[in-house]
């Protein structure tokens, strides 16, 4: 019998969206952001690359349905001072850049990517700063320091080979270095 023409049904789709994102982090981490293409991730899964289109409207979809999944638990702690809450979001994100830096490097590479998570984590450390009481014109500033400061820190301990399995001598010193940063931002 031939299959009728079309998409299948999503009840009847060969792999479910979780596997997609699980299968396109995976090809991430082990081959790199540009070993990320639908055709390679089709060809992974054994589906039709259309089927991931069908899931995420595209790669930019699927970029941030990737990144969502990545990032969803980078939370600043409930509890302790403003600045010890942005220590721990900070810390939390250096380990996820850590784990996925080719993610990172592909959100970069498409500015018009900007994920959902991205965004709340972005917003969190705003609100931090603000809580802290730096003034609205001067939150900006320091948010952007902050992640551009935690983001080079960990691409770089990446970029070197090091990654997860850095020493940690060089974790330790993104923490003391962010740790200074923190002590500046509280003056």
């Amino acid at each position: 019998m031939k299959r009728p023409r079309g998409r299948p049904p999503r009840a009847e789709a060969p792999v479910s969206r979780d596997d997609i994102v699980e299968a396109a982090l995976d090809l991430l981490d082990r081959e790199g952001a540009n070993a990320l293409t639908m055709r390679a991730l089709a060809e992974r899964l054994g589906i039709n690359p259309m089927t991931i289109h069908h899931h995420f409207g595209g790669r930019d979809g699927l970029i941030g349905a990737i990144s969502d999944v990545a990032y969803t638990q980078v939370t600043a702690p409930v509890d302790g001072t403003p600045i010890d809450r942005i220590s721990g979001l900070l810390k939390a994100y250096h380990a996820q850049v850590l784990r996925h830096p080719a993610l990172t490097m592909l959100i970069f590479s498409r500015p018009i990517v900007f994920p959902q998570q991205a965004d709340r984590i972005t917003k969190e450390i705003s609100a931090l700063l603000a809580e802290i009481g730096l003034p609205t014109h001067r939150t900006e500033p320091w948010r952007d320091i902050l992640v551009d400061f935690t983001h080079g820190a960990a691409l770089a301990t990446a970029m070197n080979g090091r990654g997860l399995n850095c020493a940690s001598s060089e974790d330790q010193g993104f923490t003391i270095a962010l740790g200074e940063l923190l002590v500046s931002l509280s003056r």
